[in-house]
């Protein structure tokens, strides 16, 4: 599916520096930089529902230690 991206003209020459030094399009810069930030919201999420899993597999042993 295609999309256009507005975007201001010094935001425009930091992504053409950056795709340059890169050696990448532009394009190719911005979908790496879509994944990548997908990926990192990905792995925040699944490290916050482990979390709670420990929170409340192991309440007691954690009430515990807290005490001491």
């Amino acid at each position: 599916m295609a999309m256009t991206l507005r975007i201001s003209d010094d935001l425009d020459q930091k992504l053409t520096l950056h795709a340059e030094r890169v050696g990448v399009s532009k394009q190719k810069f911005v979908i790496r930089a879509i994944e990548a930030q997908l990926e990192r919201e990905n792995q925040s999420a699944t490290a916050s529902a482990v979390f709670d899993k420990v929170l409340v597999r192991d309440k007691e042993l954690l009430d515990k230690l807290s005490s001491s």
